[in-house]
């Protein structure tokens, strides 16, 4: 079975755009990751399970990198002289995203090597983790951060963060 990675963002003439593309399938995401893992843990690992966990560990392996790349790289820059409310927002969130991958690294390792995987309830375990961490990190941005963005940068600096995002994708707009 072949795994690839599809790009939840589509449309990148806004980095507001390609962060709230992201939100929506990790959300939506996240709650079917806990849901395959409790389902592993009722039924043990299967071959159709075991390839549900490498699908996903292709999917969050290079979504949570390019997300928080189009984040620090595409929209931060663009918001550093604002404000220091702005600033302590920035600061919060990179934290968040070293806890991100701090949890990540730890489930990574058994999504894919589904074989390997012996422990169910810690997988489970390890899965609620990740999924509350992220979620958490996308209501703060969502709740709190989204606002300021909206009032703080122009549709042009928008488009400039969008067409970042692109490049960090090697896509040509």
């Amino acid at each position: 079975m072949e795994f690839k990675f599809t790009d939840p963002a589509t449309d990148f003439s806004s980095g507001l755009q390609v962060i709230t593309d992201y939100h929506q399938d990790f959300l939506a995401r996240g709650l079917q990751l806990v849901e395959l893992t409790k389902t592993i843990q009722k039924q043990g690992m299967t071959e159709d399970l075991a390839n549900q966990c490498m699908d996903m560990y292709c999917h969050y392996s290079h979504a949570t990198i390019l997300h928080h790349k189009d984040e620090e790289e595409g929209l931060f820059p663009l918001l550093v002289d604002q404000s220091s409310l702005v600033i302590g927002m920035i600061e919060r969130l990179i934290m968040d995203h070293e806890e991100i991958e701090e949890s990540w690294a730890a489930l990574s390792s058994r999504l894919s090597n589904p074989q390997d995987i012996t422990n169910f309830d810690h997988l489970v375990h390890l899965t609620v983790e990740f999924e509350k961490i992220l979620r958490d990190h996308l209501t703060r941005e969502d709740e709190d951060f989204s606002p300021q963005i909206k009032k703080l940068l122009t549709a042009e600096q928008l488009e400039e963060a969008g067409k970042k995002m692109s490049k960090l994708r090697h896509l040509t707009l």
